[in-house]
């Protein structure tokens, strides 16, 4: 029978049961974790699935996505980066995610992956140094972010760790090179207002979304249908042969134009 190798197993440590009580944060051992380095064409495919969901996770840019993006997050997952920590499991992660998508996505480049083993506390972390390209969102209805970057490249490092008894990724992890990182609580007070107004707002925009998307399925009904209406087919199709006659007479009047300077020349 075949078997299915863990991401954890992949990484060399051993499965165990799941530690009750909510002791398992509490046993990192402090001696330094054996690191294997790799670059990222040779890691395992469970550890390139790893490296994947983080990809996933920063690229993701509709609600579908990132939705499926924060699906192999632990239900008490955290959320570490120079802007904010966001604690409170994968809901408030997917929330706060939502709400910064329309300013932004990221893609990743990974350059070197390492992989750490934890078995005191049962865990494997995953050390990627990359690059992350910060793309803005620009709009036609916001002048300002037509002067925005392409994008914005920032090298640094991004840890993803799994626990073993689940295969769940309880801790993303970014730090960048030439950003610094602030005190844990003003990026604690980030993460706790990005995360609660994103669980409060995630439900009104998703109905927002669902009415948009009806009435604008609706309207694109409402256009096909009168399109269909033979008085209004004919005022199309009369239309498009007046711009193709317009079209033809300025190819001709530029044709003639070229003659004439040939002439003259």
């Amino acid at each position: 029978m075949a078997t299915t190798t863990t991401p954890a197993a992949a990484a060399g440590v051993g499965t165990a049961a799941a530690p009750t009580h909510g002791h398992h944060a509490l046993h990192h051992s402090s001696s330094p974790k054996p690191c294997v380095a790799k670059v990222p064409g040779d890691v395992q495919p469970e550890i390139a699935r790893l490296v994947q969901t983080f990809s996933s996770y920063k690229a993701a840019g509709d609600w579908a996505a990132i939705d499926g993006a924060t699906r192999p997050l632990d239900e008490d997952c955290v959320y570490d980066s120079p802007f904010m920590y966001i604690t409170g499991g994968r809901d408030r992660v997917r929330a706060v995610a939502k709400l910064l998508a329309p300013l932004a996505y990221t893609e990743f480049e990974p350059k070197l992956v390492r992989v750490c083993m934890d078995t005191s506390g049962r865990e494997a972390e995953v050390e990627v140094d990359g690059t992350l390209r910060v793309v803005p969102r620009k709009y036609w209805w916001a002048p300002l972010t037509w002067f925005l970057p392409s994008s914005v490249p920032v090298d640094g490092t991004v840890t993803v760790r799994v626990k073993s008894w689940n295969d769940k990724v309880s801790l993303l992890k970014e730090r960048f090179s030439n950003i610094p990182t602030p005190p844990v609580l003003l990026r604690w007070l980030a993460g706790w207002g990005a995360g609660t107004t994103g669980v409060i707002a995630e439900p009104l925009i998703y109905k927002l979304y669902e009415w948009f998307t009806a009435g604008y399925s609706s309207v694109q009904g409402g256009v096909e249908q009168v399109s269909r209406y033979p008085p209004v087919a004919k005022a199309v199709d009369a239309t498009d042969g007046v711009r193709e006659g317009l079209a033809a007479a300025a190819e001709g009047v530029k044709a003639k134009a070229a003659g004439l300077v040939g002439a003259a020349q």
